[in-house]
């Protein structure tokens, strides 16, 4: 038996691209077309970010701020005594 060959960096970066273009894709079609876009597909979406260290600030007037500003916030620090 031959030892099967392994990809090539060029067909991996490829692959990324694709997964990538294809995430986007997907999510700006459902956008346009006035659909809903699936968690799942944002979760994937979050996910393939997430794995490739993609992260970003929240910008005050941006989109993504609108999610900041219902996130509530918890104050940890009063409640160390509830741990101990």
């Amino acid at each position: 038996m031959s030892k099967q060959e392994r990809a090539t960096e060029d067909t991996l970066d490829e692959l990324h691209s694709l997964q990538a273009r294809t995430l986007l894709s997907e999510i700006k079609r459902k956008v346009a077309a006035g659909e809903d876009v699936p968690p799942a597909l944002f979760a994937q979406a979050n996910k393939f970010l997430k794995d490739n260290g993609i992260d970003r600030a929240v910008i005050p007037g941006d989109p993504t701020s609108l999610l900041d500003e219902e996130v509530p916030v918890f104050d940890n620090v009063s409640h160390m005594e509830d741990f101990k």
